[in-house]
């Protein structure tokens, strides 16, 4: 019996400039999305010569957070970029304030014990997703110590700047520069999801002190919060291109599943078709 070959497209590899693997990286990335607040980081931990895995985004419940019911619950997501230590102090403390553990939680006063808890975070720098019961929408902040003081910035919606990155210089630029060509503003929290993977991916790819899988939470503007499983990527998305088709393929098949009008999911489909076309012909010079 003669055997049945298959044959399958053979994509061409993709010489890319690669810029030198950094000693030193570490990233996270917060994106304010139609319908709530993205979280994104790398997985690695270092200390003194040690590297391991580890959770890198924290959430906090808030003390009227009941199981079953998160919409009507307040919620918080942190991250940060900087040293383990300083960062896990402010999760642990943030956590034992009395503001959180009753749940009467305003955004002002959360603004407050964020402050007095992330005072010693020197030079490390948290981004947060913060979800108030009494409020419609989550909020994106950027956390950060300047002149001994702590400053707490919110990232606004419906504008080119609701992405922020945190880490070491080389690390933000290498963001920036792949979300100037892949990151589209009112994009849903799954479709932005997505695109974030691909995004810390390829920072990932070239630093020695992040690793791998990309971690994402979300917490929606109605209040539900949740995390994104590491999914190891299938064997035809090898490549450079590949991925880029793999994850802008799941963006889009994520914006059917979102609550969005057909007029405005038209408008995502075509920009998200336009970036891949773009960055092919980047790709292929």
């Amino acid at each position: 019996m003669t055997p049945i070959r298959l044959h399958l497209p053979i994509y061409p590899k993709v010489q890319e400039q690669r810029p030198p693997r950094s000693k030193s990286m570490t990233i996270v990335a917060g994106f304010r999305c139609f319908d709530g607040v993205l979280l994104a980081t790398d997985s690695q931990h270092t200390a003194g010569l040690g590297i391991f895995p580890g959770q890198k985004i924290w959430p906090i419940e808030c003390g009227d957070f009941v199981p079953g019911s998160q919409p009507n619950s307040s919620f918080l997501l942190i991250a940060g970029a900087g040293d383990d230590g300083p960062i896990q102090d402010v999760v642990n403390t943030l956590g034992k304030t009395e503001e959180i553990q009753t749940g009467s939680v305003t955004f002002a006063n959360i603004e407050e014990a964020i402050a007095r808890c992330a005072s010693g975070i020197e030079t490390s720098v948290l981004l947060a997703g913060v979800k108030i019961r009494s409020e419609q929408s989550a909020r994106l902040l950027r956390i950060s110590k300047e002149e001994g003081r702590i400053r707490i910035i919110p990232i606004p919606s419906g504008s080119g700047n609701s992405c922020v990155f945190a880490g070491t210089e080389v690390a933000e630029s290498m963001c920036r520069e792949i979300a100037d060509w892949l990151y589209i503003d009112g994009l849903p929290v799954l479709g932005m999801n997505e695109l974030a993977k691909h995004i810390l991916g390829r920072v990932i790819d070239h630093s020695l002190y992040c690793g791998p899988p990309v971690q994402t939470n979300y917490l929606f503007d109605s209040g539900c919060a949740g995390s994104a499983k590491p999914a190891k990527l299938p064997p035809y998305a090898d490549g450079y291109l590949c991925r880029v088709q793999y994850h802008v393929g799941n963006a889009i098949g994520a914006c059917v599943d979102a609550t969005v009008t057909d007029d405005t999911f038209e408008q995502l489909l075509q920009r998200l078709t336009d970036k891949l076309r773009t960055m092919r012909r980047i790709a292929l010079g």
